[in-house]
């Protein structure tokens, strides 16, 4: 395994725990959003970047099975406690790593809708960039699908989240005051779009999208996460 640690100030009590391990591939995929965390949390952690499928399949997976039989990428160790699906794996995060305080549960089923509606915003992506899917199997038709998924698949799910946060009327998709782990995932995917628009000399996305827009900006500015942007961890595949 290609291990990465990140070197981070502890700035919390959770913090001087055991390291907790986080494993993904070697790209930002679903690994950004819990990498950021840990660097908004300020707590250092084990960064297992698999680049070789062979040390997932062969190595580290078929360990892992025998306390978790679900295991996939990504997932935690937290001590004897292995947790592992995306949205499970950012909710878990977000409890131990101080992110997910809710004041009631509305805040907390928020958390939980907006994480769903961004993963199926992941899922239409993945149909454009994975070349194991029928829909995009080569680079030329990645080229003649991707048009069309940021013309009509992405509007109609930035418009959801647009109203979304018209509706709730807080600066982050949740709350006012401070992030929660469903806004790590959703500015990762707002990223990822921002850059394959980029890439085609499309125009942004979020251009008809203000809500999301000034989102997508307060986040990226977020003092507290200066750290991961200037890390190679942000200009992974």
């Amino acid at each position: 395994r290609r291990c990465t640690t990140a070197h981070i100030d502890v700035r919390t009590s959770t913090a001087r725990r055991a390291r907790m391990e986080f494993g993904y591939w070697g790209i930002r995929g679903l690994g950004a959003a819990g990498r950021m965390m840990f660097a908004y949390a300020g707590v250092e952690y084990t960064d297992v970047q698999y680049t070789d499928p062979n040390e997932w399949f062969g190595v580290r997976k078929p360990e892992l099975l025998k306390v978790n039989p679900m295991i996939n990428l990504p997932y935690v160790v937290d001590g004897e406690v292995v947790i592992t699906h995306s949205n499970s794996v950012l909710e878990y995060l977000g409890d131990k790593l101080g992110i997910d305080w809710f004041k009631d549960d509305g805040e907390k089923y928020a958390n939980a809708q907006v994480l769903d509606e961004v993963y199926d915003l992941r899922n239409a992506l993945m149909q454009v960039v994975y070349p194991f899917h029928k829909f995009t199997r080569t680079a030329e038709e990645f080229e003649e699908t991707c048009p069309a998924h940021l013309s009509t698949k992405v509007p109609a799910h930035y418009a959801k989240l647009e109203a979304w946060m018209a509706t709730r009327g807080t600066k982050f998709l949740v709350r006012d005051a401070s992030p929660t782990s469903a806004d790590f995932h959703a500015f990762e995917m707002l990223d990822q779009h921002e850059e394959i628009a980029k890439k085609r000399g499309a125009p942004s996305p979020l251009a008809a999208f203000p809500k999301l827009r000034a989102f997508y900006d307060e986040f990226k500015g977020l003092p507290r996460l200066a750290s991961y942007f200037a890390s190679p961890s942000f200009t992974l595949p």
